[in-house]
């Protein structure tokens, strides 16, 4: 069955290439069964993998499939996929909440004109193909090139509703915060291969014992902090919270299963690494355990329900950092399936109330969902309870325990970390239960969703079913990854139950006095750690500003306009020699003699000639710059053949 992993991101990429770049009129039913069924099949192609690996050792010896190799000089680059624990459980997981949360888009989105509908799942198939890729990757060529798809994509469709400046400015925020994390990430992996000397993930780890420490510190260090920049953790953190300017599926795909949690794949797939380098796994777990605690706090005082969801998403994607760093990717990555799960039940669940609420996301408008949307409201609170952990019952219960007895068990700082790690819980608890316990009050009457039926209520009672019965697999899966599932004192287990207990209290307390909640906002919202965007502009972007000003030139107050000098024309000169008549002759016999010899050799033959020849060369440019249309689906189509003919000169140069 590992043939068919180079089969997996194949039809979320025709869905692309069908949706994108063909010069077609389609109907609405067309595009949306194209957009939905490209993002299913590839979750029915992963479904005998993961089969095959059940029970058997193939998946644990971690066979490799390669699909093209790239020769030059004594260097040679592969591009292929592994068929490994990592991506086994990505690959499924990815595959499974795509097809959900595509099928839960063809309604949400059935209201969009016919151009933006099929630009929507025109990107959302190239996103996944991108992540499939990231994934199921087995060597760095392919990683980044699925690591930079998804980047591109996400700003696509953050920025989808382009007509909006605030779209706009989400989208190239959440673009170029990453882009300074993937750059580092690029540095990073180019070390490594030049110091291993292959571009697949399994030579590069086999060969960590043999580089020299500093460059190792180094090496680690930059692929952390490419990872914690894909993933929105501190100090990367402020991009995620304006990604909500996107349609409500973009925000339940992008948070759950496939842009934040790369990080996170990449950090596991690359966890040896990380473990050889004892200062960067350390640095590693305290920005997740950090990350954790400062969004949940952040989380806690939201007022949109949006972006309460998107600080929880960095707060948990903290845990699964954490346990990376403290030396457990087996438990991160369990972590990992079961949040996809319950997240995208979250967003799902919330853009539905949301519509109910007349399409507002402010937490206060959900009053009276319990009775207006009741079905939407159980799932929401489903959700809810896996995400903050609710004992015995959610399958967030068992992920996050799993993750709190892999700190306990990592050493002398275990224990102080588990107890960080049980506060972050609490306030989890506090914020996810409080809008559980807004929607389930009183409230006006106001329009339910104006779409319904199977393909809103599938994915809503399939990833609620899993939010509450998945949590019997995370041992499982923790062995399936090659860890041992960590077991915790009695004490602990009695004091992790108690931690969403305790957030529920907290949350009663805040809806019953709602003064308390405001207080707390007004004091945090006032702490230097809470501006990071105001911080940033104070410390880079003001000052970038001012250092460009004071190179480009004076700027004109008026219109901010930059003031070039004027050129020293001869007419300034006889300006500022009016008042010498010594000066003002020599100027004047300087333009005589100007105008008389130096006039009848300018231009000469020689200069007409390169005047003839670089007119011919304007006329040609002018007439190549007709291709260049400025429609994205001519320049992707250009892209796309460049794309193809470069990997048939790679495969015509790999013949032996």
């Amino acid at each position: 069955m590992a043939q068919l992993l180079p089969f997996v991101p194949v039809p979320a990429l025709l869905g692309f290439i069908l949706l994108a770049l063909v010069p077609l009129r389609l109907p609405r039913a067309l595009v949306t069964g194209i957009g939905v069924v490209s993002a299913v099949l590839p979750a029915l192609v992963m479904l005998p993998v993961l089969v095959s690996c059940v029970g058997g050792d193939a998946c644990q010896a971690g066979t490799v499939i390669n699909i093209l190799s790239i020769n030059v000089s004594a260097f040679t680059a592969e591009i292929a996929m592994a068929l490994d624990p990592v991506s086994v459980v990505g690959g499924i997981t990815v595959a499974f909440i795509s097809a959900m949360v595509l099928i839960y888009a063809g309604a949400y989105m059935s209201e969009e004109p016919v151009a933006d509908l099929r630009r929507f799942f025109a990107y959302m198939n190239l996103f996944l193909a991108g992540m499939l890729a990231v994934v199921l990757a087995a060597d760095a060529v392919l990683l980044f090139l699925g690591w930079e798809t998804i980047g591109l994509c996400s700003f696509l469709l953050i920025a989808f509703y382009t007509k909006k400046p605030k779209s706009l400015a989400a989208g190239t925020k959440a673009l170029v915060t990453t882009r300074i994390a993937d750059s580092l990430l690029l540095g990073g992996l180019m070390l490594l291969f030049l110091a291993t000397g292959t571009t697949r993930f399994d030579g590069m780890l086999a060969k960590v014992g043999s580089i020299d420490s500093w460059q190792l510190t180094a090496i680690a260090a930059l692929i952390a902090t490419g990872a914690l920049g894909k993933s929105a953790q501190v100090p990367f953190h402020t991009w995620l919270p304006s990604a909500m300017a996107g349609p409500t599926p973009v925000s339940a795909l992008l948070h759950s299963a496939t842009m934040v949690a790369a990080g996170v794949i990449l950090l596991v797939r690359l966890s040896p690494l990380i473990a050889a380098s004892p200062d960067v796994a350390a640095v590693v777990a305290l920005l997740g355990l950090g990350t954790a605690l400062l969004t949940a706090t952040a989380a806690l005082i939201q007022r949109d329900i949006k972006k309460l969801l998107a600080f929880s998403t960095m707060s948990q994607i903290g845990f699964m950092v954490l346990a990376v760093g403290m030396g457990s990717p087996a438990a991160a990555l369990a972590h990992f399936a079961i949040h996809a799960v319950f997240k995208s039940l979250l967003f799902l669940s919330a853009g539905i109330l949301s519509h109910g609420a007349h399409g507002s996301t402010a937490i206060e408008a959900l009053r009276g969902s319990r009775r207006r949307m009741p079905l939407p409201f159980w799932s929401f609170a489903v959700g809810a309870a896996s995400l903050a952990g609710l004992p015995v019952i959610t399958a967030g219960w068992y992920s996050k325990e799993a993750v709190l007895a892999a700190v306990w068990s990592s050493g002398l700082w275990g224990v102080p970390l588990w107890a960080l790690g049980v506060i972050a819980a609490v306030l989890t608890a506090a914020y996810s239960f409080r809008v559980v316990l807004v929607a389930a009050s009183d409230g006006p009457e106001k329009a339910p969703a104006p779409w319904d039926g199977f393909a809103v209520w599938v994915p809503l009672a399939t990833l609620a079913t899993l939010a509450i019965l998945s949590g019997f697999t995370v041992n499982a899966l923790i062995g399936f990854a090659g860890g041992l599932p960590e077991h915790l004192p009695l004490l602990a287990v009695l004091l992790g139950a108690a931690a969403p207990l305790a957030g529920l209290a907290l949350a009663f307390q805040f809806e019953r006095d709602p003064r308390r909640l405001r207080r707390l906002a007004a004091r945090l919202r006032h702490r230097k750690i809470f501006r990071a965007d105001s911080l940033y502009y104070l410390i880079f972007v003001r000052n970038f500003r001012r250092t460009t000003k004071r190179l480009s030139g004076p700027i004109d107050g008026n219109n901010g306009a930059v003031q070039m000098p004027e050129p020293p024309l001869v007419l300034d000169v006889v300006r500022l020699v009016s008042g010498d008549p010594i000066g003002r002759a020599l100027v004047t016999a300087a333009i005589r003699i100007a105008n008389t010899i130096v006039a009848r050799f300018n231009p000469d033959r020689i200069d007409l000639a390169w005047m003839s020849f670089a007119r011919s060369f304007g006329g040609a440019w002018a007439r190549a710059r007709l291709i260049q249309t400025g429609r994205l689906r001519e320049q992707s189509l250009g892209l796309a053949l460049g794309f193809v003919g470069l990997l048939l000169f790679a495969w015509g140069t790999s013949w032996r």
